[in-house]
């Protein structure tokens, strides 16, 4: 008995794989988002310190 494994990059599936990439592009606004944000904060703080 075979084990398949899918990956996401195989699929010709053309809907499933653009809604992957805009899923990963949303995932990784979001992170930027939140990372920026806080580097925002830490500069402002720093600021505010000094």
């Amino acid at each position: 008995m075979a084990i398949i494994v899918e990956t996401g990059f195989r699929r010709h599936d053309t809907r499933r794989a653009t809604g992957s990439v805009m899923s990963r592009f949303r995932h990784a606004a979001g992170i930027c988002t939140v990372a920026g944000s806080f580097t925002f904060l830490f500069a402002l703080v720093i600021g505010l310190i000094r």
